[in-house]
């Protein structure tokens, strides 16, 4: 009865291990805190909890992953300087928001490679299936995103890549064609 007790406890004590193995896994990973940590985008950070976006993020990144393209505070300046930022009602910045974000984890050699003329984004979801895309492709050794808005916004450095979450910097805040 002894051996039997023994491999009873060692069953256990496998289950369990796995079972904590399993959930560190498959915790998500805080967007926020990786966006604030990294200085330069608490604009977009504070957006994103303060609209709830952030609660679709991290959805995503429970689902098929998520890659983010995070415009820096510098950028979000510079689109407020131009009065574009002011006349947004909220429901819009909401979309605005989700336009930043896709459901696929697209990790830096992936994006690097990566062409796709009509990407669905996240706000595509709260919209209809053909709104809120935008192009990715490259240009003299660059990652390009194309909304069909102004110029075309380039995808600076790899701020967090780790399946199932990638952030990456670009040089704009994404304006979908939808809106502007």
């Amino acid at each position: 009865m002894g051996s039997c007790s023994n491999l009873h406890i060692i069953l256990l004590t496998t289950f369990i291990y796995f079972q904590l193995l399993s959930l560190q896994l498959t915790q998500s990973v805080g967007i926020t805190k990786v966006l604030i940590d990294n200085q330069n985008f608490n604009i977009f950070s504070s957006l994103l909890s303060s609209s709830s976006v952030i609660d679709d993020f991290n959805i995503a990144q429970g689902n098929t992953g998520v890659t983010i393209f995070a415009p820096s505070d510098a950028d979000f300046a510079k689109l407020s300087e131009s009065g574009r930022l002011q006349s947004i009602p909220a429901d819009q910045t909401v979309l605005i928001l989700k336009f930043h974000g896709i459901h696929s984890y697209y990790s830096e050699s992936i994006l690097k490679t990566l062409v796709n003329p009509f990407q669905p984004t996240l706000a595509t979801d709260a919209t209809s299936a053909g709104s809120y895309r935008f192009s990715l492709s490259h240009f003299r050794g660059n990652v390009v995103i194309n909304t069909g808005v102004d110029n075309r916004t380039v995808v600076l450095k790899t701020i967090y890549d780790r399946k199932p979450v990638a952030i990456y910097s670009d040089s704009n805040v994404l304006l979908p064609r939808d809106l502007f």
